[in-house]
C-alpha cells in the first residue's frame, strides 16, 4: 500500500501558506487549537460582521459578500467550532440580519469584485449569479437551520424548502450546488424537520456525486470533482460502490506529490491572468496550501500516511 510522508508536506505549508491555512495545518496534524485557527479567521472580518479581504484567494474584494463569508462559515464547521455567542459568529449574525437580503441577494459574485483582482468566474453577472447562487443559498440555508434558527431569516428559509428541494431533482445545480445540497439534507435530518422522505432525498444525493465525479485519473491534473471532494472517509454515504476509485485517487496523490512541493492546483484566473498577472500567481499558491491541506486529511483518514 502506498503511503505519504507529511512532513515535505507539512514544511512547504510552513514556508509558504498564509497565517490562516497554517493554523488550520497544525490543527488538523500538529495539536494546533481552534482558537488560533478562529485569530487568523478574524481578520478577514469586515465590521459589518460579513468576509471578504481575499479570504477565498480567487478573489481579493475587501467588501462583504455571500459568498465569501460562507467561506468562512465552512472553514468553521470544519474545525467544528459551534460556539454561537463567539464575537465571530456574532458578527456573522449580524452579516445575516441586516446585510444578506436572503435570499435574492444571496449571491455568488458581487459588483464591487470589479474593483479588485479576481479570477474570471468571480466577474460579476446577473445571469452567472442565477445558477451558481444556488450553492451560496444553501449554503447558508444549513447554517441557519443549524444554529440560528431565531433569525428573522429563518421563515425566509423555511418558506423557500419545498422550492430548494423540488430543484434537487432537475439537472441544474451550479458548481457549488451538490455539496449545498448535502449539507443541507444533513441539516434538514439533524434537525427532524417533518414531511421529507429522506431515504429518497439520500438516493438522490448519491445519483449526483457519482454523476458528479470524475473518473478518469488522467482528467485530475484538470478543473473537475474527485472523489475526495464528496467522500471524507469510509463513514461516508458515498463510500460504498465507489471504493476501487477512492484506492485510485489515494495512489494518484501518491505518485503526483512533486518533491520539495505540494500538488498543483488544477485551475487558472483564465483570461484575467494577463490582467492581473502578479495577484493570479499569489492566489495558486495560497490555494496550493488549502488543498495540500485537504489531501493529507483525505491520506490520514484513508491510512495512507506514514
Amino acid at each position: 500500500m502506498k503511503k505519504v510522508s507529511l512532513k515535505p508536506i507539512a514544511a512547504w505549508i510552513h514556508r509558504n501558506a498564509r497565517e490562516l491555512e497554517v493554523a488550520i495545518w497544525k490543527f488538523h496534524f500538529e495539536n494546533g487549537t481552534k482558537e488560533d485557527v478562529i485569530n487568523a479567521l478574524i481578520y478577514y472580518q469586515n465590521e459589518d460582521g460579513g468576509f471578504g479581504n481575499a479570504i477565498d484567494p480567487d478573489n481579493w474584494d475587501v467588501n462583504s459578500s455571500p459568498y465569501a463569508t460562507l467561506f468562512a462559515l465552512n472553514i468553521l464547521k470544519d474545525i467544528e467550532f459551534d460556539d454561537m455567542q463567539h464575537p465571530i459568529y456574532l458578527g456573522i449574525k449580524k452579516y445575516i440580519d441586516t446585510e444578506l437580503n436572503f435570499p435574492e441577494g444571496c449571491t455568488f459574485t458581487v459588483i464591487t469584485n470589479r474593483n479588485y483582482p479576481h479570477a474570471s468566474f468571480h466577474n460579476y453577472d446577473e445571469n452567472y449569479n442565477k445558477i451558481e447562487s444556488t450553492g451560496v443559498i444553501l449554503g447558508f440555508s444549513s447554517f441557519i437551520i443549524d444554529h440560528y434558527r431565531d433569525s428573522k431569516t429563518y421563515p425566509a428559509v423555511m418558506e423557500l424548502m419545498e422550492k430548494m428541494i423540488e430543484k434537487l431533482f432537475s439537472d441544474e445545480h451550479g458548481d457549488m450546488g451538490p455539496t449545498g445540497y448535502i449539507s443541507l439534507v444533513n441539516s434538514m435530518k439533524q434537525a427532524q424537520l417533518e414531511g421529507y422522505d429522506y431515504d429518497k432525498l439520500e438516493l438522490r444525493l448519491k445519483e449526483l456525486v457519482n454523476g458528479s465525479i470524475q473518473r478518469n485519473p488522467e482528467q485530475w491534473c484538470y478543473y473537475g470533482y474527485r472523489p475526495s471532494d464528496y467522500i471524507k472517509s469510509k463513514d461516508s454515504i458515498f463510500y460504498q460502490g465507489n471504493e476501487e476509485i477512492i484506492n485510485v485517487e489515494l495512489d494518484f496523490l501518491h505518485d503526483t506529490l512533486p518533491q520539495n512541493d505540494v500538488w498543483p492546483i488544477s485551475w487558472s484566473w483564465f483570461e484575467n491572468n494577463d490582467k492581473y498577472p502578479k495577484e493570479a500567481v499569489i492566489s495558486l499558491n495560497w490555494w496550493k496550501a488549502t488543498k495540500a491541506i485537504e489531501r493529507a486529511r483525505f491520506l490520514k483518514s484513508f491510512m495512507r500516511i506514514q
